[in-house]
């Protein structure tokens, strides 16, 4: 799951199109080019007027000068913190409009806008990044997201994850509880689900997965760092932004999230 979007091309504005054989057709109030009749009722006229868009209406497919996949949610929210670190005023435009669900529209306008603001974050310092490695080989466990709370593992009676202060395990009552915290530490998988985690000082034994499950075998091994971050480190969603704010320049046409 994530953020996608896409521009709309200009042949139906400019009658470059051949001609739909189904109408009226506009935008309507979502920024889609659409049949503007309601679905009930007129289910025929709507998959002819797909038919027409998706088959050779105009040579963009789908009618769009331009489609991207522009990150998963956890990107959309790093690059989100990475704009609160770097100064909200500096970017105003993209502070308010990379959204927070999917659904909605960035006028042409303010397109323009946020074309020069990515190119200004591209020059821009950012704040050092949060993670949770396998202290044996660095492959990186989790990485803080300051809106989830650096929450990342969930389950039956605890939540995990890792912030400024560490990897932690905490109950999911309000208030929680804190069952382990550490900055680096070790885990070892036991009988009935459960794990051994050790620190310094501290032990735990928590009905819970293990950080890393995914891997064989799971990390023995974790430690929490900062690291240092560039602008670089964000061309993922910066450039597919970039594109989509282009189209939307050229053509006059919003950007659509979805």
């Amino acid at each position: 799951m994530g953020l996608d979007a896409f521009v709309n091309c200009r042949c139906w504005q400019d009658g470059l199109a051949t001609p739909c054989p189904v109408g009226p057709v506009g935008f309507d109030e979502d920024g889609h080019l659409a049949l503007l009749q309601p679905w009930e009722g007129n289910a025929s006229a709507h998959d002819t007027f797909y038919a027409w868009m998706s088959g050779d209406a105009c040579p963009h497919p789908l009618m769009e000068q331009s489609s991207e996949a522009v990150s998963n949610w956890t990107g959309v929210r790093l690059f989100q913190q990475a704009l609160r670190s770097a100064g909200t005023a500096r970017f105003p435009t993209l502070a308010a409009c990379v959204p927070d669900a999917n659904g909605g529209w960035l006028p042409a306008e303010r397109a323009a806008a946020a074309l020069a603001e990515l190119d200004a974050f591209r020059d821009s310092r950012i704040a050092d990044e949060v993670v949770l490695v396998d202290e044996v080989t660095g492959r990186e466990m989790m990485q803080y997201v300051e809106v989830y709370r650096g929450v990342f593992m969930y389950g039956p009676g605890w939540q995990a994850g890792v912030d400024p202060g560490g990897f932690f395990v905490y109950t999911d009552v309000d208030p929680p509880a804190t069952l382990f915290r550490a900055t680096r530490f070790t885990q070892r998988v036991l009988p009935d689900d459960r794990l051994e985690l050790v620190a310094e000082g501290s032990r735990a034994i928590v009905p819970m997965r293990p950080v890393g499950e995914h891997g064989s075998p799971p990390p023995e091994r974790l430690a929490v760092l900062t690291r240092a971050r560039s602008a670089g480190d964000f061309a993922y969603i910066v450039e597919p932004l970039r594109r989509l704010c282009a189209a939307s320049v050229a053509t006059g046409n919003p950007v659509v999230w979805c």
